[in-house]
């Protein structure tokens, strides 16, 4: 497994990390399973929600003997301060840990900051004094909010979809995030889906060192699929570059 500093948080994380949207209401062995066998194969970050159904208390059980080694990322959706600081309590509670490494404010409507009335960047700023958090991230689906966050240096990891499919503007992100020496974690790398060429998928952010992508697997044999090429990377040639191209063409 390859380990990058995921921008000025200088945190080693894999560079493949473990996405847990779709491991809600499996089994508990299932989970445990599933964690598991990342963690014994290198993979150290692990990314969910407090909306996650019950993930968050599943994660905390799962890596409560190994919680030092482990990256965890989390966040809100709440639109008030006081709401993102009572998820960010129940957070660190189902987790079982007294500081989450990257929490984000998930937000498609603005960007929040110091002094606004909304009071949600001002709660993380303190989160981050009293030590619940290290590092404030901001998820968005929306490009402009996601290169005003960039350009803003008030957030220190960015999340945003980006896969084969992004746009030329959109792929535009990964060198501005790396001047401004912010991480940049990729969601929905398979596109909710529509991406079934996993080869490519991988090798396509696999070119970009400082793109962080978050693989969503809810079977094992998912998961191995994803540890296979993290073991075993696509050869980005001119070959696979024309199939990059030509699959980004029929989707144009």
């Amino acid at each position: 497994m390859e380990y990058v500093t995921l921008g000025r948080t200088n945190l080693m994380v894999s560079r493949s990390a473990l996405g847990t949207r779709l491991l809600q209401d499996i089994s508990d062995d299932g989970f445990a399973e599933i964690i598991d066998t990342a963690y014994n194969s290198g993979i150290n970050f692990f990314d969910t929600s407090s909306s996650y159904s019950d993930v968050e208390l599943k994660l905390g059980q799962a890596i409560y003997s190994k919680r030092k080694e482990i990256i965890i990322s989390s966040g809100t959706k709440a639109c008030l301060g006081k709401d993102a600081t009572l998820d960010l309590e129940l957070s660190l509670e189902k987790l079982n840990t007294d500081y989450i490494n990257i929490y984000h404010i998930t937000n498609d409507e603005y960007l929040p900051i110091p002094g606004s009335d909304d009071g949600l960047y001002n709660e993380m700023l303190k989160a981050r004094r009293d030590g619940k958090i290290q590092f404030i991230g901001f998820t968005t689906h929306k490009l402009d909010l996601a290169q005003e966050a960039l350009s803003s240096g008030l957030y220190d990891v960015i999340r945003y979809p980006l896969n084969i499919f992004s746009t030329e503007e959109e792929m535009a992100l990964i060198k501005q995030a790396e001047q401004s020496d912010i991480g940049i974690v990729a969601i929905k790398t398979l596109n909710s889906g529509k991406i079934q060429n996993i080869p490519l998928a991988f090798g396509f952010l696999r070119q970009y060192e400082n793109v962080i992508p978050l693989w969503g697997t809810r079977l094992p044999e998912e998961l191995q699929q994803i540890l296979y090429f993290e073991s075993h990377p696509p050869v980005i040639d001119d070959k696979f570059k024309e199939e990059a191209k030509h699959t980004r063409l029929l989707f144009s």
